[in-house]
């Protein structure tokens, strides 16, 4: 059956069908971005799994929609064996030339994701090395993410700066969760368009490894205190989203030093393991203006130390997300202590502040959807 309605429509239709949530992309669908980390979870019908069968039922209706469909089919790529890498080039390379020149998939290419299954760094060797070749094809790739689980000692023989220099100059995001030693960002200096970073497992041996200036970047996400380490040498001028997990304030103050007065925003995931340097971490950024921090059943019992309610004195301050996560520990999930939970928590914050402020309270389901509440606990 051919389509009798015009291709702009169709090609909505398929847009709308096969659209896949990444981290690579999240925001084009988290509504929280770029002011959290991404949902615990997210709508199963929206994972790469789910919509590959989409896309790959619709090349198969007709000619037509075959036509229409390859755009979609791979738009997003994603890659967890050397082997699949191989395939894919295999086939970009059998239609760069010949009758069939100009038909390349590589340019429905917007994004690659890289997520290795458990193995050797002889695969992530080999998956650079297919890469490389891969990239030059991607003229219109906006997002590129690596994850894999091999561990590299601070000994070991490793240099991912030929990979990354070889990343398309398009791309916007780059997310990099792999173990990486030496000087592996001095190669990203050339990607002016690169404005969202994720990171974790930086390994650096020598400090001057990540002392580089990435002039572009507005978003930085740091996951692990390894990446906290690394990105305290990198000067951001441009830096207006941080979102942090694991840090310690050594490596803030000199984070801060270089870019305190550029940050609008920061994401503290886990803001009970601070120390009580939340208050100073908040008073270190002079031109904030959101301040978001996850809870969960399992850190109701945690006392934030009086002085993080001094963010109630914060000029810039305008706005405050707490967003409620999930937590295997359903024991602590009653109404009664929820309520005096957010009453304590949010009474001085309420009471204190001197300008306009706006509390969030985001996902507050996740407590009530996981605790067992009944007339006897209430």
């Amino acid at each position: 059956m051919e389509p009798h309605f015009p291709p702009e429509i169709w090609s909505n239709i398929f847009r709308f069908a096969t659209f896949t949530a990444t981290s690579l992309n999240e925001m084009d669908w988290n509504p929280h971005w770029p002011y959290a980390s991404s949902p615990e979870s997210t709508d199963p019908t929206l994972s790469y799994r789910s919509t590959l069968r989409t896309k790959k039922t619709l090349t198969l209706v007709s000619r037509t929609f075959r036509g229409m469909s390859l755009e979609y089919l791979f738009e997003i790529v994603k890659l967890l064996r050397p082997r699949k890498a191989q395939l894919l080039l295999h086939t970009i390379l059998s239609r760069t030339t010949g009758p069939v020149a100009g038909n390349s998939p590589a340019k429905f290419i917007k994004y690659i994701i890289i997520n290795l299954d458990p193995g050797s760094a002889s695969d992530s060797r080999l998956m650079d090395g297919v890469l490389t070749k891969i990239f030059p094809f991607c003229t219109n790739l906006a997002g590129f993410g690596w994850t894999s689980t091999e561990r590299v000692l601070r000994g070991g023989q490793t240099d991912n700066s030929t990979l990354i220099a070889s990343i398309p100059l398009t791309i916007t995001t780059l997310e990099w969760n792999r173990d990486t030693l030496r000087r592996p960002f001095h190669a990203l200096r050339n990607h002016i368009t690169v404005r969202n970073l994720r990171v974790s497992h930086l390994l650096p041996a020598h400090q001057e490894d990540f002392n580089v200036k990435f002039p572009f970047i507005t978003h930085l996400y740091a996951r692990t205190p390894f990446a906290g380490m690394a990105i305290s040498r990198w000067s951001l001028p441009s830096l207006t989203h941080l979102n942090l997990e694991i840090f310690s304030k050594n490596h803030l103050e000199l984070l801060f030093g270089k870019c305190k007065e550029s940050i609008r925003s920061i994401y503290i995931a886990a803001p009970w393991r601070t120390n009580g340097d939340l208050s100073w971490i908040l008073a270190s950024i002079p031109k904030l203006e959101t301040f978001s921090y996850d809870i969960s059943i399992d850190t109701l019992g945690h006392k934030f130390s009086s002085p993080w309610l001094d963010v109630g004195h914060h000029a810039s301050l305008t706005h405050i997300s707490i967003f409620c996560r999930p937590a295997t520990d359903y024991g602590k999930a009653t109404i009664s202590n929820i309520r005096d939970f957010f009453s304590l928590h949010l009474q001085p914050l309420t009471s204190g502040h001197v300008s306009l402020l706006t509390i969030s309270i985001v996902d507050a389901r996740n407590f009530f959807e996981q605790g067992f509440f009944s007339g006897s606990r209430i």
